[in-house]
């Protein structure tokens, strides 16, 4: 089933926005103001090529996620209710693919620039998201799909994916 417009135009503002502030706007002030502080600069050296991987990992998971979001005709925009619980894919190995793909990318951004600051930004990031999703997201997730959310909350971990175990449920 092909999503609406609309959901399609909502969700493609909704991203370009969070990620001019969050994983560009941000990160390039941040550079900006610690990038001629020698002693805040780390060389990895060709090291650096691994943040980019896990950056363009991150690319693809968030945006893999934000498409099978709609696909299932389910909300992928923050603070609006989901109508579907998707539970396949990659949301069968992490409950927060889409959110895990944000940390991805601004923890890129911290290895491919060598930034200490960078590190400690998308750290605070995921501190920050796993607050939002424990104090807000998953409830209402509980709140609205009862007991297949605590099923898959027991079967499926909040960030580190892992492989399905044997004749695990999904």
């Amino acid at each position: 089933m092909k999503p609406s417009q609309a959901a399609v135009l909502r969700t493609a503002l909704a991203a370009v926005v969070l990620h001019g502030v969050f994983t560009v706007g941000i990160p390039a002030l941040i550079l900006r103001r610690t990038g001629g502080i020698p002693l805040l600069a780390v060389d990895i050296g060709q090291g650096r090529w691994l943040g980019a991987a896990a950056g363009g990992f991150g690319v693809y998971l968030y945006l893999w996620s934000v498409a099978r979001l709609l696909r299932k005709r389910t909300s992928a925009v923050p603070g609006t209710a989901p109508s579907v619980l998707v539970t396949d894919g990659w949301y069968a190995h992490t409950r927060h693919p889409l959110l895990l793909g944000v940390v991805l990318i601004l923890l890129g951004e911290a290895v491919f620039f060598s930034s200490p600051w960078l590190l400690a930004y998308a750290l605070a990031y995921w501190l920050w998201l796993t607050v939002f999703v424990v104090v807000r997201e998953e409830p209402d997730l509980r709140r609205t799909f009862g007991a297949a959310f605590a099923d898959y909350c027991r079967d499926v971990p909040r960030w580190i994916p892992r492989p399905r175990r044997p004749g695990q449920r999904r």
